[in-house]
């Protein structure tokens, strides 16, 4: 992580963090290993498409590809394209955000500027400055078609297809950078929607100065995490992976202690200075097991998973397991025995929500 040096505080770097919806799948704006870029753009493909044809994956792999070489050029620190079955209707929006350094001004120019420029570019779009809890911003509703190339296009001529676009310019206190966050879809008939989870990710918009970071960092004691409860969606894909564990470790005890689901803010978030909640943990245990069994019994949950295609991150052969699905990015199972009192207790966490980016690196998810 690079640090800005400056004397002045109000200079000083802010870690941004937001949270996506989490259908929406990352592109990879940060990297700029065009064979990295490729491979990562390839695996979101199958993630859609992995049961399509090889020309409808082709096709969707050059549209993505014409995408993110756009997202790149125009300076994207990241960029999310979710797709989803509407009653039996696919529909797509992607979502996009950029840091820019507008120095010599102050969030109220940025803000009375924006709102001149914007409504002189686009006349017929609506244009307002809008309060969030991070602060004021300008926001800009409209429209924003594009041409699907002869390549793409069903007809093998170039179509002008319609794409609705909402547009977030929000200045950050330090008053040199503006965020901008930015929607496009071409499923118009989802407009709504789209326009609702689009506002749900700029209000959750958070951010923490270097000092506040180091602050954090080291503090010997953690805070309780905010008591939110997490989405149905996110409980019932716990539930499965817990399910998933419980079948790999094959042992009949007692569960009815310690059963909970709760919200959290995961270490890397944390450590970042963020304190809102990314994530959320089911944590269970299974009890009066001798340990012998327990132990077997951790034993053949990693090799099961890993069979699985997962990734063990650490682990005590007959004591503790610490594995994560898609290579680490995907959600995270931790079984520890607890020798002596004849308890395993089982963790199961759900990726990381949030979106962090900093001066000079970001980290998603």
């Amino acid at each position: 992580m690079t640090e800005m040096a400056t004397d002045e505080p109000v200079n000083a770097g802010y870690h941004v963090g937001w949270f996506v919806p989490p259908f929406f799948h990352e592109l990879p704006v940060d990297t700029e290993d065009t064979d990295e870029a490729a491979q990562r753009l390839f695996d979101l493909v199958q993630t859609f498409l992995g049961h399509a044809s090889e020309y409808e994956q082709m096709r969707m792999y050059v549209i993505y590809a014409h995408i993110l070489e756009q997202l790149v050029d125009a300076g994207a620190v990241y960029a999310g394209i979710g797709a989803i079955d509407m009653d039996g209707r696919p529909s797509t929006a992607t979502i996009s955000v950029y840091r820019t350094q507008i120095p010599d001004t102050t969030a109220e120019d940025m803000l009375s500027d924006l709102s001149t420029g914007l409504a002189q570019a686009h006349p017929d779009d609506d244009i307002r400055i809008v309060e969030l809890a991070s602060g004021k911003a300008v926001v800009r509703i409209g429209e924003a078609p594009f041409v699907l190339s002869p390549e793409v296009s069903p007809s093998g001529e170039p179509i002008e297809v319609s794409r609705g676009q909402i547009q977030a310019f929000v200045p950050l206190p330090n008053n040199f950078e503006l965020l901008t966050f930015e929607l496009s879809t071409p499923s118009m008939e989802d407009w709504d929607y789209y326009s609702e989870l689009f506002a749900q990710t700029v209000r959750s918009l958070d951010w923490s100065t270097d000092e506040e970071v180091r602050m954090a960092a080291s503090l010997a004691e953690t805070r309780p995490p905010e008591a939110i409860a997490p989405t149905p969606e996110v409980v019932q894909e716990l539930y499965r992976y817990s399910s998933r564990v419980l079948d790999a470790l094959s042992v009949l005890g007692r569960m009815d202690q310690g059963n909970q689901v709760s919200a959290i803010t995961c270490p890397d978030c944390w450590t970042k200075g963020l304190r809102s909640a990314c994530t959320a943990r089911h944590h269970w245990q299974v009890d009066d097991v001798d340990d012998a069994l327990l132990a077997a019994a951790v034993d053949r949950l990693g090799e099961a998973f890993q069979s699985q295609g997962w990734l063990k991150l650490s682990g005590t052969p007959g004591q503790s397991v610490s594995l994560a699905a898609h290579g680490g990015s995907g959600h995270q199972v931790d079984a520890t025995l607890v020798v002596g009192r004849r308890r395993l207790v089982i963790e199961v966490v759900a990726p990381c929500t949030r979106t962090v980016s900093s001066p000079g690196d970001s980290v998603f998810g």
